[in-house]
């Protein structure tokens, strides 16, 4: 029998493909005692948007970032156009740099890496071309950078424990599996009702 498997992001649950790439998430965060992390990482955001930059924060993300693609010259920082966002939204673009502090981090096959200020998010799409093998190495690898200068742990929503991504490899390789399945037969229906 399988690992007891829940897909989707916090915002989203359970697993749901309605045309939209679908993601496996990870996350770290710092663990609280007697609280779901779920429930943690939803007041970290929470409290994250209400929060002033702090410039501290912000130095020890570019650490991070600049470790990461150290570690893997394939990421890429994804560019903010501040201004773009500052006139769409009608906001100052001090205030759109405020609001999207975060920093984005891509390779080639989708796997994505958002550091925060309070939390970090390791995400990358059920595809089955992907490696399960390899996606636990670049995990390993990402998370270690991570925990490093920050303390936090790797949590999995899907198996809905903290993990470590060498030790658990077998069970987050038949998650992954599940979710690549569920939304191969997802995207099957949704053909076959379109042709109906």
């Amino acid at each position: 029998m399988g690992p007891s498997c829940r897909f989707g992001s916090r915002r989203h649950p359970w697993l749901q493909v309605y045309g939209a790439a679908v993601s496996y998430d990870l996350y770290m965060l710092s663990p609280q005692p007697g609280e779901d992390p779920m429930e943690t990482l939803e007041r970290l955001e929470e409290g994250e948007a209400d929060a002033a930059p702090d410039p501290v924060i912000a130095e020890r993300n570019r650490r991070i970032a600049d470790a990461l693609i150290a570690a893997n010259p394939h990421y890429t920082e994804s560019e903010v156009k501040f201004d773009v966002i500052a006139e769409q939204s009608g906001i100052s673009v001090e205030e759109a740099r405020a609001n999207h502090r975060h920093i984005d981090l891509f390779d080639e096959d989708g796997l994505q890496i958002t550091l925060s200020d309070e939390q970090a998010s390791i995400n990358f799409p059920y595809r089955e071309s992907l490696d399960p093998k390899r996606l636990v190495e670049e995990i390993a690898k990402a998370s270690n950078v991570v925990r490093e200068e920050t303390g936090w742990q790797l949590y999995d929503p899907q198996l809905e424990k903290f993990i470590d991504p060498v030790r658990d490899a077998d069970e987050f390789a038949q998650a992954f599996g599940v979710g690549v399945s569920l939304v191969q037969q997802i995207a099957s229906e949704q053909g076959r009702e379109g042709r109906s």
